[in-house]
C-alpha cells in the first residue's frame, strides 16, 4: 500500500481526523472522519458555525473560540460538542501548530478523536447538570495543568477559584494559608461574585488563638460544612462573629494538605441566603481542593527546584574560581587518550584568555602544552578516584600563576577548579625579599634606626634617630659609618668583617670634628647594636644600626630613685609598710616601715619574721599561722588581721595587715604574697576611748536612772513634810507649835525650790541655753549676803559659818547670780557633811583672776570619789538630801565663765572646794576706793494719806489669794482676771503699781504691758510668772516690765521689790 493509503487506514482505525482553521478567511476545513462524525454535507464550515456546536455552559467558562483555537503548547483537552442533529459528543481536541502559507494565509492545524463517554442521567435536568459539572471540571483540570507550566500563579489560581465559584454558584471563593511561625491565618487568594465585598484584608494576619475551634478542626484535616452559621457550636463564638461581619450565611471549607501536613484551606461563602450542601457538593469540592492543593504544592516544589538550579548555575557561572568540565576520550583499551571540554564559566574564559565558543566542545589538548600537567593529573583522578591538587603557569601579557584541584563527579568526567594566585605569588616574593628588613624596622620603630649600604653609606634614617642626634635627613644621608670618629675602632672593624656588633659609647657632640653639624650640645649615653641584612641569596645587602639613648633611661632611674625616696618618706610618715615574699622560701623584700610596724629592725632577715613573728601577741600569732596554713592548702588567697605588737622597749602598738596572693605570679613553684601593713595604734586608742565613753555613758545612764528614782524620793520628802505640817497647822491653836510647824514648812519649801532650780539649770545646760548677765559685782558685799542668808542653816548647831575677807574693797565683772549660786552650792554641801566645827568662805586675788574657796571641818572625801565628784548624779551619801547635780552645775557655770574648779580633801580632815574666774576688764569696774552706801528699805508712799493702790493681774484664784494676803496690810489690792481687764483698769483707776502674770486668758501679760506702755503710762509693772529662764526675763523687760520675779514668791522679796520701785530706785 502507498503511504497515503496507510495513513488514512490508521486514522480510520483509531477514530482520528484532522482539521485546518484558516484564521484569515475564518473557515474550518475538516477531514472526512470529522465531516461524517458531525454529519456536515461539506468539509468547510465557518467559525461561527463551529462555535455554535459548543454547549452554553462550557462556552460561559472558556468562551467558544478559546475552546477550539489555542496554541500548540496546550495539551489535548476534552471538549463537548452538540452535533447539528442534536447528538452529544465528547472529542479530544489538539492543536498541532500555526504557520503562514506562501500565499500569506494564517493557518492553524490539528487533529481530533472521539471519546466514547455518555454520563448517566434519569431525566434531562440531571443530564444538563452533570454535563455542566463535567464541562467545568474539564476546564478546571486544563487550568490546573496550565498552572504547572505557567509562571503567572496568581492569575491562574484566581481563574480556578472563579471557575469553582461559578460551578458551585457561590458568592466568594478563597484560599487561606497558615503562617506557623507567626501562628496566623492569611488570605492569599480571593475572588468574589458581582456585588459581593472583598474580605481579603480582613482575613489576613488572623491569630490562631482567637479562633481555636476553627483552627483545631482544619489543622486536623477535617472539613467545615455549614448550611447556616447558626449551626456553629457555642465554643466558636469568635468564629461566628467573624463570619457574621462578612454577612456569610453558609459556607464550605476543605483543608489543603501536603506531605501529611495541613498548610491552609479553601472555602466557598454564600452571602445573604441559606444553602443546603449535598454530599455531591462536598465530594466535588473536596476533590477539587485536593487537586488544587497538589498542583500548588507541585508548582512550589518546581519553582524551588528551578531556583536552586538557577542559583547553582549562577554560582558556577559567576564565581571567581575558574570552572572546567571535561569528558574523557579513551582508546580501545579504555585508557584516557584525550578530554573534551563540555562546560566552563566566565572566570575560566578570562584565565585562558579565550572566548568560550572557541574551546567548549573541543579537545583539551588543543588548548596548548601549558595545560599538560592538568590532563596528566586528570588521568590520575580517573584512575584512583581521589582528588588531585597542583599549580601551573600560563604565559600571557603578564604571567599567570594558577592553583587547581581536580575531582571526578561521575564516570569518565573530570571537573577542574582554578584559582588565580598571581598576586599572592608576587606578594610572597616581595615579602621574602623584605621580611627581615621590615621586621627589624617595625619591631624597633621607637628607637633610632640607621640603614647603611655595605660600603658604609647612610641611605635611610628614621625620625627618632634624627631627634636623638639633632640632625636633618638631608644632612645625614650620604654620611659614612666607617668615618664616624665616635664609633669605637673595633666596632668598625667588626662591621667591615660582616659581624654584628653591640657597643656603648659616650657621645660628646663637641668631638664630632665636622663629621656632621648637630643642633644639640653636651653628650649622650648611647647603646648601639649593628645587624646585618641579607638578600635572598644570602649576601649582605645592608646593615642596620639601632641606637638607644640611655640618657633618658638614666633620668628615669633618677626619677625612680626619687620616687622610692618619696615613697619611703610617705611610708615612714604614714606608718605604712609594703613587702613581697614567697611563702614557701620566705624570701623577698620590704620597705623599712613594714619591719617597724611588726616590731622588727629593718635589717632583720625575712626568714626570721615570716612564720616566726616574735613581737606579735601569742594569740594574734596563732591567727597568722592559721591563715598562712589555709593559703598553703589552697583554700584561701588572702586574709586581714589586726595584730597586737609588743616592742623590745616594753611599749606596745597595733598593726593592721592585709595579705593577698600575687595574681601576677605565674610560677607554680612559688606562693608569692603581697603584704601591706600600717600602724593603727591611734585608731585603736580612739576605739578604746570610744569604748570608755560608751561605758561612761552607760554609767551616766545608770546614774540618771538612779537620779530619777532619787528625784522622786527628794521631791516627795519635802512635799510630805509640807503637806503633813500644813495639816497639823489646822489642828493646833498653840502659837509656839504653829511657829515650829511653819518653820518646817518653810524649810521644805526652800529645799523643794532648790531641787527644782537644779533641774532647771540642768535642762539649760543640756539645751545649750545657759545664760549669763555680766555686771559689776562687789565681792565683799556678795559674800556677806550669802553667809547672812545661809546662817539660818547652822543655827542651833555647833557649826560656825563665817566670811573671811582681805579687808579691802574688791569689785569684779561677772554674773553675781551665778557666782552666788556656786558659792551657795559649796556652802550647802559643807553644811550637809559638817557636824561640828566651822565653814569658812574666803577669796583671794591671783593676778587677773579671783579665787573663791569654801573650807569646812567635816568628814572629808575619799580619794576614790575625788575624780568624779563634779560629775552628774554623783552623791557621796545616799541618805543625805540632794540631787547630785549641784557640783556638776557649778562646774559648768565656772567653766563657761572662763574659770576652773577643784577640791582638796582628806578623809576625816574636811574639804576645801574652790573655783577661779577672771576679774574682768578694769574699765568696766567702779572705783574700789568708793564705798557703796547701804541700800535703805523704802516705805510705800501714800496717796493723800491713803494706802497705795496695787493692781494684781492673776487669773488663778489661789495665787491671787496668796498675793492679796501677803500685801493687804500695806496696799489697797484690786484684781484683774485677764489681760484686757488689766489695760482697762489701768486707764480707769491709775494704780500705783501692777503685778502682771504673764500667762493669762484673752490677752497675755506681755501684750497687756505693751498696750499700757503705748498709752503713755509709766506705772511700775512687775512681771510675776512661773517661767524661770533668763530668756523669759529678757522678754518681760523688753515688753516694758520694770522687774521680773519668778514663782514661787516670798513675802519679803515681793515687798522689797515693791518698796524699791515705788521709791523710784
Amino acid at each position: 500500500m502507498k503511504e497515503n493509503e496507510i495513513l488514512r487506514a490508521v486514522l480510520k482505525d483509531t477514530g482520528t481526523g484532522w482539521w485546518e482553521a484558516d484564521m484569515t478567511r475564518r473557515i474550518f476545513h475538516m477531514s472526512d472522519f470529522l465531516q461524517r462524525l458531525l454529519r456536515y454535507s461539506t468539509p468547510e464550515v465557518g467559525f461561527d458555525e463551529m462555535k455554535s456546536l459548543i454547549p452554553e455552559a462550557y462556552a460561559e467558562i472558556f468562551g467558544p473560540g478559546n475552546c477550539l483555537l489555542q496554541d500548540a503548547h496546550t495539551p489535548k483537552r476534552a471538549i463537548p460538542l452538540i452535533a447539528p442533529d442534536g447528538r452529544r459528543l465528547w472529542l479530544q481536541w489538539k492543536v498541532l501548530g500555526r504557520e503562514t502559507t506562501p500565499d500569506g494565509r494564517d493557518v492553524m492545524t490539528g487533529y481530533v478523536q472521539q471519546i466514547e463517554f455518555e454520563p448517566p442521567s434519569e431525566n434531562g435536568r440531571d443530564r444538563v447538570r452533570i454535563d455542566n459539572l463535567l464541562y467545568r471540571l474539564n476546564s478546571i483540570s486544563h487550568t490546573l495543568l496550565a498552572l504547572l507550566h505557567s509562571g503567572r500563579t496568581r492569575d491562574t489560581v484566581n481563574k480556578i477559584l472563579y471557575e469553582v465559584l461559578t460551578m458551585f454558584r457561590g458568592d466568594r471563593a478563597y484560599i487561606i494559608e497558615f503562617d506557623w511561625e507567626q501562628r496566623t491565618h492569611n488570605c492569599t487568594y480571593e475572588v468574589t461574585a458581582a456585588g459581593v465585598s472583598c474580605e481579603q484584608e480582613r482575613l489576613s494576619s488572623l491569630s490562631m488563638e482567637d479562633f481555636p475551634w476553627w483552627t483545631e478542626r482544619v489543622t486536623k484535616g477535617r472539613s467545615i460544612i455549614l448550611s447556616d452559621i447558626r449551626d456553629l457550636p457555642p465554643e466558636a463564638a469568635g468564629e461566628h462573629g467573624l463570619l457574621a461581619a462578612q454577612k456569610i450565611k453558609s459556607l464550605l471549607i476543605m483543608p489543603l494538605a501536603s506531605r501529611d501536613k495541613v498548610w491552609g484551606y479553601a472555602g466557598i461563602d454564600i452571602v445573604d441566603r441559606r444553602r443546603e450542601w449535598t454530599d455531591e457538593d462536598c465530594q466535588w469540592f473536596a476533590s477539587l481542593v485536593n487537586t488544587i492543593g497538589l498542583c500548588l504544592d507541585l508548582q512550589r516544589s518546581e519553582q524551588a527546584a528551578q531556583a536552586d538550579r538557577l542559583y547553582l548555575q549562577n554560582l558556577y557561572r559567576h564565581m571567581p574560581m575558574g570552572y572546567l568540565r571535561m569528558k574523557m576520550i579513551g582508546d580501545k583499551a579504555g585508557r584516557p587518550r584525550d578530554y573534551r571540554v563540555i562546560d566552563t564559566n566566565d572566570a575560566a574564559d578570562k584565565m585562558l584568555n579565550l572566548p568560550r565558543e572557541s574551546y567548549v566542545g573541543h579537545l583539551a589538548s588543543e588548548l596548548g602544552g601549558e595545560l599538560a600537567p592538568v590532563l596528566e593529573d586528570a588521568s590520575e583522578v580517573l584512575r584512583t578516584g581521589r582528588y588531585v591538587e597542583g599549580h601551573i603557569g600560563l604565559e600571557r601579557d603578564e604571567k599567570l600563576y594558577l592553583n587547581y584541584i581536580l575531582y571526578s563527579p561521575c564516570a569518565e568526567e573530570v571537573v577542574a577548579f582554578f584559582s588565580d594566585r598571581t598576586e599572592v605569588h608576587k606578594a610572597h616574593e616581595v615579602l621574602y625579599r623584605n621580611e627581615r628588613f621590615l621586621r627589624n624596622i617595625f619591631d624597633n620603630i621607637q628607637v633610632g634606626v640607621e640603614l647603611y649600604a655595605p660600603d658604609g653609606t647612610l641611605i635611610d634614617i628614621n625620625n627618632k634617630d634624627m631627634e636623638i642626634f639633632g640632625v636633618t635627613r638631608e644632612e645625614a644621608l650620604g654620611l659614612n659609618f666607617f668615618e664616624n670618629p665616635l664609633v669605637p675602632q673595633d666596632a668598625r672593624e667588626g662591621v667591615c668583617a660582616g659581624l654584628e656588633q653591640a657597643f656603648r659609647v659616650n657621645y660628646p657632640f663637641e668631638r664630632l670634628n665636622g663629621y656632621y653639624t648637630s643642633s644639640k650640645t653636651g653628650f649622650l649615653e648611647i647603646y648601639t647594636t649593628v645587624n646585618m641584612l641579607y638578600d635572598i641569596e644570602g649576601n649582605i645587602s645592608n646593615f642596620m644600626l639601632i641606637n638607644i639613648d640611655n640618657t633618658e633611661i638614666n633620668r628615669a632611674h633618677t626619677r625612680l630613685a626619687e620616687f622610692e625616696s618619696s615613697f619611703a618618706l610617705v611610708s615612714k610618715l604614714g606608718k605604712m609598710g609594703f613587702c613581697r615574699f614567697d611563702l614557701l622560701t620566705r624570701a623577698g623584700s620590704g620597705v623599712p616601715q613594714w619591719y617597724r610596724n611588726l616590731g622588727e629592725r629593718p635589717d632583720t632577715p625575712l626568714d626570721r619574721i615570716i612564720g616566726v613573728y616574735d613581737h606579735v601577741d601569742p594569740v594574734d600569732r596563732a591567727s597568722i599561722l592559721e591563715n598562712i596554713a589555709r593559703v598553703k592548702a589552697g583554700t584561701s588567697d588572702s586574709f586581714n588581721l589586726d595584730l597586737h605588737i609588743l616592742n623590745d622597749d616594753g611599749t606596745e602598738k597595733w598593726t593592721r595587715i592585709n595579705v593577698v596572693r600575687n595574681p601576677m605570679n605565674n610560677d607554680p613553684s612559688k606562693i608569692e604574697m603581697v603584704c601591706v601593713n600600717y600602724d593603727i595604734t591611734e585608731l585603736k586608742m580612739t576605739e578604746r576611748n570610744l569604748i570608755e565613753a560608751k561605758n561612761k555613758a552607760e554609767v551616766s545612764d545608770r546614774l540618771k536612772s538612779a537620779f530619777l528614782a532619787n528625784m522622786s524620793h527628794e521631791i516627795r520628802t519635802p512635799l510630805n513634810a509640807i503637806v503633813g505640817f500644813s495639816n497639823l497647822l489646822t489642828e493646833t491653836d498653840d502659837p509656839e507649835e504653829r511657829r515650829d510647824y511653819l518653820r518646817v514648812v518653810e524649810e521644805n519649801n526652800d529645799l523643794l525650790l532648790t531641787l527644782i532650780s537644779d533641774i532647771l539649770d540642768l535642762s539649760k545646760i543640756e539645751a545649750g541655753t545657759f545664760e549669763f548677765n555680766y555686771g559689776p559685782v562687789d565681792v565683799n558685799q556678795m559674800c556677806e549676803e550669802v553667809v547672812r542668808s545661809l546662817s539660818l542653816k547652822v543655827q542651833g548647831r555647833p557649826v560656825e559659818l563665817r566670811f573671811v575677807g582681805p579687808g579691802s574693797p574688791c569689785f569684779i565683772l561677772g554674773d553675781k547670780g551665778r557666782l552666788t549660786q556656786v558659792i551657795t552650792n559649796f556652802i550647802n554641801n559643807a553644811v550637809k557633811f559638817t557636824a561640828e566645827g566651822s565653814i569658812t568662805l574666803s577669796y583671794a586675788v591671783e593676778g587677773t583672776r579671783i579665787r573663791f574657796a569654801v573650807e569646812d571641818t567635816g568628814s572629808g572625801i575619799d580619794k576614790e570619789h575625788l575624780d568624779n565628784i563634779f560629775e552628774r548624779f554623783v552623791k557621796l551619801n545616799s541618805f543625805v538630801q540632794g540631787t547630785g547635780l549641784g557640783l556638776s552645775i557649778s562646774k559648768s557655770i565656772v567653766e563657761q565663765m572662763g574659770g576652773q574648779i577643784g577640791v582638796e580633801s582628806e578623809p576625816g580632815e574636811g574639804a576645801c572646794f574652790w573655783f577661779t574666774v577672771p576679774m574682768g576688764t578694769p574699765e568696766a569696774l567702779p572705783d574700789s576706793d568708793t564705798a557703796c552706801p547701804p541700800r535703805m528699805t523704802a516705805q510705800p508712799a501714800s496717796r493723800s494719806g491713803r494706802r497705795p493702790v496695787l493692781l494684781i493681774a492673776e487669773d488663778t484664784d489661789s495665787n491671787y489669794l496668796l498675793l492679796s494676803l501677803m500685801l493687804r496690810k500695806e496696799y489697797e489690792v484690786i484684781r484683774a482676771g485677764d489681760g484686757e481687764e488689766v489695760v482697762r483698769l489701768c486707764e480707769q483707776i491709775q494704780p500705783d503699781a501692777v503685778l502682771m502674770d504673764i500667762q493669762m486668758p484673752v490677752m497675755d501679760g506681755l501684750k497687756a504691758t505693751q498696750q499700757i506702755r503705748r498709752s503713755g503710762s509709766r506705772v511700775p509693772i512687775i512681771a510675776v510668772t512661773a517661767y524661770a529662764y533668763d530668756r523669759d526675763r529678757q522678754k518681760a523687760l523688753e515688753a516694758g516690765c520694770d522687774e521680773y520675779l519668778a514663782k514661787p514668791l516670798t513675802g519679803d522679796t515681793l515687798r522689797q521689790t515693791l518698796h524699791r520701785l515705788l521709791a523710784g530706785e
